[in-house]
């Protein structure tokens, strides 16, 4: 009875491992101005080394640009209140005329402070997308030959939406795992039976 019990545990365990897989949470990302629009999407929630100069976390983007995919982009964003850009974001300098976008505007990230594991570094930050929609002002610059080439201000919308995206953590397939949980209760029943053929023998 006992060992029944343990086949019956374990098959149930083994059906709910596939109903707890784990998911990633991801954002999209909507950017317009300009005349053009910029989409991509990035993780919910970031967590980096928490330093007092640090003020952004940094993102490279697969990214949409006016409905053209396949561009390859870093961004930065404001993860705690500076006077820094709220968004800096990396752009074709072909398309836009300059190698990236400045946008000033309200914080689009939360955050909290977390105890660290390393010894030199007690802190991290845990910064999280906020979604909605933002009206943003981006500006044009170039970094090279130097920080020459600045244009004037535009206003853009960006939009923040959540969405789910399955994790890519490593799972046992779920007929796998029903498998294991079936011949476990065959290997169960199958001890019992030969204990009762042997106590009727005897």
């Amino acid at each position: 009875m006992y060992r029944s019990f343990l086949g019956l545990t374990a098959l149930a365990s083994v059906l709910a491992l596939p109903l707890t897989a784990h998911a990633d949470t991801v954002d999209d990302f909507v950017l317009t101005g300009g005349g053009h629009t910029i989409s991509y999407s990035l993780p919910a929630s970031t967590t980096f080394v928490d330093g007092l100069s640090i003020e952004f976390f940094s993102a490279i983007a697969n990214e949409t640009i006016d409905g053209v995919p396949g561009y390859v982009e870093g961004g930065q964003y404001d993860a705690i209140p500076s006077l820094s850009a709220t968004l800096q974001l990396f752009v074709p300098e072909t398309i836009f005329g300059f190698s990236a976008i400045q946008f000033q505007g309200p914080l689009l990230t939360s955050y909290v402070i977390v105890p660290s594991t390393d010894p030199f570094n007690p802190y991290n930050v845990v910064a999280t997308f906020i979604p909605g929609a933002y009206d943003l002002l981006g500006q044009g610059v170039s970094f090279y030959p130097s920080l020459t080439n600045i244009g004037p201000p535009v206003p853009y919308t960006l939009t923040i939406t959540p969405q789910t995206a399955t994790a890519t953590t490593p799972e046992p397939p779920s007929w796998a795992l029903l498998a294991t949980g079936i011949f476990g209760l065959l290997g169960f029943a199958a001890i019992k039976r030969g204990r009762i053929e042997v106590g009727h023998r005897s």
